[in-house]
């Protein structure tokens, strides 16, 4: 007998975590020593030993939060298929939508799935940029979307093309000899050649004394044991320029990895992404997969999966 299980994104699980977490009632007088709520309900973060802080992520968001969330008008409606599969009819629609011209704003039309079940065989794609696609509701007797197939795939798969490169001749090297995690700056070489608004990358190179000092060359060995290797640390985070001061550059959210001289230090370059897409989302609906037991993985494994975007 099919049974069904929620598919949930990963953004969503870490959004529900968080949401469960702030919810829990806390020992009365306990306070962090690392973040305190003021009285008007704002956090303060105060930093360990070495300067690191919590990262302070409340500029995540769509446009980083300075733009509420918009809700544009319908433009094509979508009923399921009553008996039989519904995939080729949604794509139908996302593909119809996806040729029309964007607004001033990006968006090009949304998709609407009508309350009802809809049978999926396979992986429905947006591969376009301001393409929205939402339900009536997500219980599961709103808009629910049913996930079929025998082996791991994405129900709904949101993804541009292409890969970022790196802009010849921007790479300057972060001097600090320590840069903290939570910080929002720090001093470059030159940062002559950079400007509020730029999108850059902060590069943190993977080096064998970081592996060997954290003891990740020394994983106890046992059946499929990969000990790390440096080349597989090399870590770029995106991020945009939003003040410079001499040398100093200020960047919109935290480090989130120390960066240290004995570890390689740190890099900044300019990067280009031609192909990613924007303005997209997928919203208002209910994601689960048909599954044959509680030791089945071979299913719809994630609800909504982006990538390049």
């Amino acid at each position: 007998m099919n049974r069904v299980k929620k598919l949930v994104g990963g953004i969503l699980a870490i959004t529900l975590c968080v949401s469960v977490s702030a919810q829990t009632k806390l020992p009365p007088g306990w306070q962090s020593s690392y973040v305190k709520i003021t009285p008007k309900g704002e956090l303060t973060y105060y930093p360990d030993k070495q300067g690191n802080t919590i990262p302070d992520f409340s500029r995540v968001g769509y446009h980083h939060g300075d733009k509420s969330i918009p809700d544009y008008p319908v433009t094509k409606t979508v009923y399921p298929v009553e008996k039989g599969d519904s995939r080729q009819r949604i794509q139908d629609a996302i593909d119809e939508v996806s040729r029309m011209k964007p607004d001033k704003n990006g968006h090009r039309g949304t998709v609407l799935l009508k309350r009802g079940v809809y049978h999926v065989h396979g992986t429905i794609h947006i591969n376009t940029g301001g393409v929205i696609l939402t339900g009536e509701g997500d219980n599961v007797n709103e808009t629910r979307l049913l996930a079929i197939g025998k082996q791991r795939f994405s129900l709904i798969e949101v993804s541009g093309n292409g890969r970022m490169e790196e802009v010849s001749g921007t790479r300057v090297k972060i001097t600090d000899a320590f840069v903290p995690v939570g910080t929002h700056s720090f001093q470059v070489s030159s940062a002559t050649n950079f400007k509020v608004g730029d999108r850059i990358i902060v590069y943190r190179p993977g080096t064998e004394n970081w592996i060997h000092d954290i003891k990740m060359d020394q994983i106890v060995e046992r059946q499929g044991t990969r000990q790390w290797t440096a080349r597989e640390y090399n870590l770029s985070f995106e991020r945009e320029i939003v003040k410079v001061e001499g040398n100093r550059i200020y960047i919109d959210n935290p480090v989130v990895m120390q960066m240290e001289e004995k570890y390689g230090g740190g890099e900044v370059f300019k990067y280009t992404f031609d192909g990613r897409i924007s303005e997209v989302g997928v919203t208002n609906m209910c994601l689960e997969s048909e599954f044959e037991h509680y030791e089945d993985n071979e299913h719809g494994w994630i609800g909504v999966q982006f990538d390049k975007v």
